[in-house]
């Protein structure tokens, strides 16, 4: 301790002797502020012995708090550092170190650090020996053993040094993705959900509130205001389709039914199995009576025809479509387009897809020759969504399902489901008493003779494929032998072969 003041001795007069020149003194405050004041002690030019080692001990005190003043920054900062990026940095020192602290205590507290006028005896000088002596360490004691303040300090230190060994949040992340740990996935699936029925799932959506009543009569009759501009658009030659949110379904069929001067003929865009080759037929020869054979394409031509012949019966008739963009009409848009282009079938029809439009090409567009009107009802879809399965019980798959799944296979794997598909169908014309259901080795051996398979082991994984989605199934009679079949009727197969 004597030697390091010693070693500071000529640093501190020379700071010290500055100070006495330039006559002014420093007092240090609480928080380390350094004020200059100025004192009119030192004013006169005369320098004493004792003024020189009283300027000596009061640099030394103000070296020895500027040493405070760093290490409370010091300390200030760490704590800054703790609070954001989570980690520590304790400081121990040695007991009997070196230090002024105890001289600037007072100093600290907001007192003016002043030297007294006389000489500083040796008294004073053992006694700062002994201040520094018994300077009290870094963690203060609570009146407890010296062993257990150890203990303590050392358990601290442990858990500091824990802390810092995660590291902060962003640390431990990186550190978390090196950690080989099993993944926590639950056990909960859909199918421990409760099942509800179809039956269920009409009666809550019935026993839904209708809301804003009078706003939807409102608006009803706005559109019903139009009627006579329908009519008067469909008269000189044009064609109507109508969009927006709601059915449109009962007012269409209203604006029908006002229809008296020529045949109406309705058909449901929305139905899944709907046989649009059987629909023309049935105009053909129930409306215009005329005998109609072939695809869809010359049954359209010959309604076309009859219309444009002078030997008609009938002048005009009225054709309405409720979702014209339907799936079972998507494909047929340039047979319907054929029958919209005579001038005395008036065309009605009605979409509910956003991208309807992009089913019609050029040609077809001008064909139909389309008005556009908005019919928003904001009525529920009640009838276009009967025939979706809206139940969460496990039923039998629809055509809109088998179309989804035959649209990710191999036209190999369509090929084994058209031969089965084709096989009920001349079953249910036969009119038998048998089921439609066809031979296991009968069935493998049709699509063996078509190239569709060439072993067995390739047949067995086309009707796994099948079964996992339930387009078709089997049974085994008590003779063990298995028949394959497609849970479906005949019009609806109909239907999906003409939209693969």
């Amino acid at each position: 301790m004597a030697e390091n003041d010693s070693s500071r001795t000529p640093q501190t007069a020379s700071r010290a002797r500055n100070r006495f020149d330039m006559g002014l003194t420093l007092t240090t405050t609480r928080q380390g502020r350094k004020t200059l004041l100025k004192d009119s002690t030192y004013d006169t030019p005369t320098r004493s012995t004792s003024d020189v080692a009283e300027l000596l001990k009061l640099g030394a005190a103000v070296e020895a708090d500027d040493k405070e003043n760093s290490s409370e920054e010091t300390g200030a900062h760490a704590a800054a550092g703790q609070d954001i990026y989570g980690f520590q940095r304790r400081v121990v020192r040695k007991r009997g170190a070196s230090s002024l602290r105890g001289r600037s205590t007072r100093g600290r507290r907001g007192g003016t650090v002043k030297a007294s006028r006389g000489r500083p005896s040796k008294d004073a000088e053992n006694e700062d020996d002994d201040d520094d002596e018994e300077e009290e360490p870094l963690v203060p004691t609570n009146n407890g053993s010296s062993s257990d303040e150890a203990d303590g300090a050392d358990s601290a230190y442990a858990e500091h040094l824990d802390f810092a060994q995660t590291g902060p949040t962003y640390e431990r992340y990186f550190q978390g993705l090196h950690t080989t740990r099993a993944p926590k996935t639950s056990d909960n699936t859909l199918s421990k959900l409760p099942t509800q029925s179809l039956s269920e799932t009409h009666a809550i959506l019935k026993s839904v509130p209708l809301k804003h009543k009078h706003e939807l009569q409102l608006l009803e009759s706005l559109h019903r205001r139009q009627f006579r501009q329908w009519y008067f658009e469909l008269s000189n030659k044009f064609n109507l389709v109508f969009y927006g949110y709601g059915s449109k379904r009962r007012l269409i069929n209203m604006f029908a039914s006002q229809c008296s001067d020529a045949p109406v003929v309705i058909i449901n865009g929305y139905f899944p199995a709907l046989n649009l080759k059987q629909t023309l037929e049935k105009i053909a020869s129930e409306a215009l009576e005329l005998s109609a054979t072939g695809s869809v394409a010359d049954i359209a031509a010959l309604i076309h025809g009859y219309f444009e012949s002078k030997s008609r019966e009938i002048d005009h008739m009225y054709v309405v479509v409720h979702n014209i963009d339907g799936l079972c009409l998507r494909k047929h848009q340039a047979a319907l387009s054929v029958l919209a282009s005579s001038p005395r079938i008036h065309f009605l029809a009605s979409v509910d897809h956003i991208e309807a439009p992009l089913i019609w090409d050029t040609s077809s567009i001008t064909k139909f020759n389309w008005i556009w009107h908005d019919l928003t009802t904001f009525e529920p879809y009640t009838v276009e969504t009967s025939y979706e399965n809206l139940s969460t019980e496990t039923k039998k798959i629809g055509p809109r399902g088998v179309l989804h799944v035959l649209a990710s296979l191999t036209e190999n794997a369509k090929g084994v489901f058209r031969v089965l598909a084709e096989f009920q169908i001349a079953e249910s014309i036969m009119d038998t008493k048998q089921s439609a259901e066809m031979p296991y080795n009968s069935y493998f051996t049709m699509c063996r003779d078509q190239f569709l398979v060439s072993s067995e082991t390739t047949f067995r994984s086309q009707l796994t494929e099948f079964r996992d989605h339930k387009v078709i199934q089997s049974r085994h009679t008590p003779d063990g032998t298995e028949f394959v079949f497609i849970p479906l009727p005949s019009s609806t197969l109909e239907t999906i072969l003409e939209s693969m």
